[in-house]
């Protein structure tokens, strides 16, 4: 393997870094405006219907060690279906609402040079529809998607959407059994079909934006080459994300995204 290859993977985003520090911001934004957001930040979290019973902080999930990941148990409500609420088992790695907070102003700035209110509100209102900054690092997410009140599991791993090959690892039913939710948490990449889902926590990022945020690793496509590359860039850039102020993920989907352009 070449230096320029080694280098190219090791930096997923090479091409258009995000450079943007809380610093940079305006001041008055930082002094007056910002403390508004992280709490409103606090109203997006509040959201995050996964986080309800924590189990545990575990430093040791494999490649995320040194990471402060969550365990939590959770419940949907009473399915139409299988007339029971149904029990998950997630790991989460969620930010503080002044990380998301700060995300989210360094977004708009990477993005727009501006911290206007407009702009601010699009991210926050996007991520608190799309998933209340609930990054799944691997376990099972049901979500009554199609139908209301009708719960199916979505299997994660590294914020993204996996689909089980593993045989006997599937709910017919659509309700999973203690055994299969203690499976997903620990799920490999040999565990799962080639193809992953498109989108990546916390903001619906996918590969397009990735590429045409300047992306340098081959991630496949979002149509029928939907590598398992895709998995691995994402939790590169969220463990970069979760020690810098800037979340190329976001900055990513921001820069593609039809609700920014004004």
């Amino acid at each position: 393997m070449t230096a320029v290859l080694l280098v190219m993977m090791l930096q997923p985003l090479r091409a258009q870094e995000a450079k943007t520090k809380f610093t940079d911001l305006p001041e008055d934004f930082r002094k007056n405006v910002f403390p508004q957001l992280v709490e409103e930040c606090k109203d997006v979290l509040a959201a995050a219907y996964m986080a309800e019973e924590k189990l545990a902080t575990v430093w040791d999930v494999p490649n995320w060690e040194g990471f402060p990941v969550e365990l939590w148990e959770y419940h949907t409500g009473v399915d139409i279906k299988k007339n029971v609420k149904k029990r998950g088992l997630v790991y989460l790695l969620m930010p503080s609402p002044e990380k998301l907070a700060t995300w989210i102003a360094t977004t708009c700035w990477e993005v727009k040079q501006s911290v206007d209110t407009s702009y601010i509100n699009c991210i926050r209102d996007f991520i608190k529809w799309q998933s209340a900054a609930q990054f799944a690092v691997s376990g099972v997410v049901y979500e009554d998607m199609y139908t209301k009140g009708f719960y199916e599991p979505y299997v994660f791993k590294d914020g993204v959407t996996v689909y089980v090959a593993t045989e006997g690892m599937v709910p017919a039913d659509k309700h999973c059994t203690d055994e299969q939710l203690e499976f997903y948490l620990h799920i490999t990449n040999d565990d799962i079909k080639p193809n992953t889902g498109r989108y990546a926590r916390i903001c619906s990022t996918n590969r397009d934006h990735y590429y045409a945020a300047g992306g340098t690793v081959d991630v496949g496509d979002n149509d029928e080459n939907r590598s398992h590359k895709w998995l691995e860039v994402v939790r590169t850039l969220y463990q970069e994300a979760w020690n810098s102020d800037c979340n190329k993920l976001m900055i990513a989907w921001a820069k593609g995204s039809p609700y920014m352009i004004k």
